[in-house]
This record gives C-alpha cells, structure tokens and sequence, in this order.
C-alpha cells in the first residue's frame, strides 16, 4: 500500500505542478501579451514621432538653407557696401583733386588777372602822362608861336623875349 500512496501521492504533485505550471505559463503568456501591446504601442509612438521628427529636420532644413542664402546675400550686401565705400573714396579723393587743381588755377588766374591790371593801369598811367606831355609841348610850341608873332621887329628882343614870354604864360594861365 505504500506504493500506491506513494503513486498516488506522486500522481497529484505531478498535476499540482503540472497546474502551477500551466498557470504560471498562462500568466507568463499573459504579461508577455502586454508587454507585446505595450511594444506595439511604443512602435507605433516611435514610428509617429519619427515621422514628427522628419517633417521638423525638413523644416529645419529648409530654415538652414534659407538662413545659409540669407548670409549669402548679406555677405554679398556687405561687399557691395564695401565697393560703395571703396567708390565714395575714390571720388572724394578724385573730387580733392579737382578742388586742388580748380584753387590753384584759380589763384594762377587771380594773380594773371591781378598782373594784366596792373600792366593795363600802368600803361593807361603812361598813356596820362604821354598825353599830358604832348599838350605841355603842344601849348609850349604855341605859346612860343605866339610870342614870336607878338614880338616888335626891334634887335633887343632877346632880353625882353624871356620877360615877354614868360608874361605870356601868366596871361594864358588865367
């Protein structure tokens, strides 16, 4: 009878651990079930997010290229400023130049102008007294004429020629 207590007793551990263990399975099976959902879940969260995350790189991208152009063109601005810059410089310095030349010719012009008049005021100067020299030699001649007409016919009109004739000038002076 101890073997058939003992098989018998053999017999219902076997099905008590064959139930433990079917029930353990089923709440391995179980828990493995959720965490194939939760996986799932999490594989389609990911695959959402990495679809976010491409349309946000394509944006970002395009952010990039757009700022890369941006530069681009600011860096071609600030070379064109730096060419007008270059051009103000040059013309200031050209303008400089002309100013230079415009003052000293101006100046040359001025001190000509100074000198022709000059040259002119001394010749109108020389003309007065060219002028004022033949009528002193003019009115001298006449006057010499005149004494000569007035002269008696007598011999001693040598000493009274110089009296008469300076008598003549202190009437015409009159």
């Amino acid at each position: 009878m101890i073997v058939s207590w003992s098989s018998a007793i053999a017999a219902a551990a076997f099905v008590v651990l064959t139930v433990g263990i079917l029930t353990a399975l089923r709440t391995a099976l179980g828990k493995l079930s959720q965490l194939q959902a939760s996986a799932a879940e999490m594989q389609q969260e990911l695959l959402e997010r990495s679809k976010e995350l491409g349309v946000l790189m394509q944006q970002t991208e395009e952010t990039m290229k757009t700022a890369r152009r941006q530069f681009q063109a600011a860096g071609k601005l600030f070379e064109a400023a730096g060419q007008v810059g270059e051009a103000i410089a040059h013309t200031t310095s050209a303008v400089e130049s002309i100013s230079s030349v415009l003052s000293e010719s101006a100046e040359y012009h001025a001190k000509r102008a100074a000198a022709k008049r000059q040259t002119v005021e001394a010749l109108e100067w020389a003309e007065l007294g060219m002028a004022a020299w033949q009528l002193w030699q003019t009115n001298r001649k006449a006057a010499a004429q005149d004494e000569r007409d007035h002269e008696p016919a007598t011999g001693s009109g040598f000493a009274s020629g110089g009296r008469g004739e300076g008598h003549a000038k202190n009437e015409r002076s009159d």
